[in-house]
């Protein structure tokens, strides 16, 4: 079948042979060409989001494994501290990725000549953007969930169990080989530990009493761990206590002998929660007793709003690459170009939303801005979609392009190396 394409005004062509393939569903669902978008754009998510979470979550174990391996804490404790650091990251990297595979997506399907063979069907720039913004709302409500619930809820978990390792002396000293200082005037050294999670050859320092010295020498010995009280049982051994001023010693043999060491458990430990590991119903009305807040009551104000504000920027980014790369591109330079607009639109306006952040932490007068910069960028990018406006790489621009690629060309030619452009003209 012979398929003719017309040309309309402004440039646009149309297919006079076929069905407008973006009006045609497929039961009643979505019609398949957007359902056809909708595919790439979720697995390119998917790959990226999989992706940049697996980097920055190694960069996470390493810094966890640090705090688990000085500390003498199981594999399973490492374990539950990566998995309780993922939905920050998740949070941070999830718009990153969304716009990294939209971005993708309509590029390639620009390059793919597919963009401007779906608006030579008929199909109109609402069939490109339909998938997009249908993904970004799943994308937003989901970012939204992650700020306001699984998040606070992952940092308060995680400050908690990484506050209470840091305190669990017993588990860093209690370990076998070198001598391990408790504190000043404390130390103790085991020999070995057995399989069975007993000790031997103990040896423990106790100088902390300024009129006698007390050195514990045991054969074996167990820990005892009950709730907020914690012993060191040491069985076969004996006690040499030293007065400091005359210098007289005495031993003393035991068979069995506890050695108090509560004091250093991480059972009455007061954790401070910082504001973002409070959960929103917390923010929304903080306790007047809670110190960090009467310090700082303008970083609970802007934790909170940030919260509110932050999911905006998946549906900015979303406005501001339909703005750009929903029309059809056929010239590599002005593909290139939308592109690059849209990383740096989009970096720019990230990056003022952190500096309001910041501003908001410390001045309540700057909270309205962390809404106003994403619905900017929204505002943007819905103005330049509903008003057809394509933009283009400036003309000056592209004469200094051509001028770059022609003088590289000479440059090679000299050496011998023919461009493709060149061997195509020969």
């Amino acid at each position: 079948m012979t398929v003719s394409i017309r040309e309309l005004p402004g440039g646009r062509s149309q297919c006079e042979s076929c069905m407008p393939v973006g009006t045609g569903e497929v039961g009643d669902g979505m019609p398949l060409l957007e359902r056809y978008i909708l595919k790439r754009v979720t697995i390119a998510f998917a790959m990226t989001l999989g992706a940049l979470v697996g980097v920055l979550w190694m960069t996470q174990i390493l810094r966890e494994l640090d705090v688990v391996t000085a500390r003498g804490q199981t594999i399973w404790v490492f374990f539950i501290l990566t998995i309780l650091a993922m939905p920050t990251i998740i949070q941070v990297i999830a718009p990153i990725a969304f716009l990294i595979a939209v971005i993708f997506t309509l590029n390639a399907l620009n390059a793919d000549s597919e963009l401007p063979v779906m608006s030579a069907v008929g199909a109109s720039r609402v069939t490109v953007a339909r998938p997009v913004i249908v993904f970004a709302i799943l994308i937003f409500v989901a970012a939204a969930f992650l700020h306001h619930v699984i998040t606070p809820a992952s940092r308060g978990s995680l400050r908690d169990i990484v506050s209470r390792v840091r305190a669990d002396i017993i588990a860093t000293v209690v370990k076998d080989g070198g001598f391990r200082r408790v504190e000043k005037g404390l130390t103790i050294h085991i020999r070995e530990k057995a399989p069975d999670g007993s000790f031997r050859g103990i040896f423990v320092s106790d100088e902390r009493n300024k009129v006698e010295s007390l050195q514990y020498l045991a054969e074996t010995g167990v820990l005892v761990d009950r709730g907020s009280s914690a012993f060191l049982i040491m069985q076969k051994g004996e006690l040499i206590r030293e007065t400091k001023p005359s210098g007289n010693s005495s031993i003393v043999r035991f068979e069995t002998y506890a050695f108090d060491l509560s004091q250093f458990t991480a059972g009455d430990i007061k954790i401070k929660y910082q504001s973002s590991d409070r959960s929103t119903i917390y923010l929304l009305g903080p306790d007047a007793d809670d110190r960090l807040y009467q310090r700082r009551p303008e970083r609970f104000a802007a934790e909170l709003h940030d919260r509110m504000s932050a999911p905006l920027y998946v549906l900015a980014f979303a406005s501001i690459v339909l703005a750009f790369a929903s029309q059809p591109r056929t010239n590599r330079q002005d593909r290139g170009f939308a592109m690059v607009m849209i990383a740096v639109t989009c970096v720019i306006l990230r990056s003022t939303g952190f500096g309001v952040l910041a501003v908001a932490g410390a001045n309540r007068a700057a909270l309205p801005f962390l809404y106003l910069v994403p619905l900017a960028g929204i505002a943007f990018g819905i103005a330049v979609f509903a008003g057809n406006v394509r933009l283009r790489m400036p003309y000056f621009m592209e004469r200094m392009l051509d001028r770059l690629v022609t003088a590289v060309e000479r440059i090679l030619a000299r050496f011998g190396i023919h461009s493709r452009n060149s061997a195509r003209d020969a």
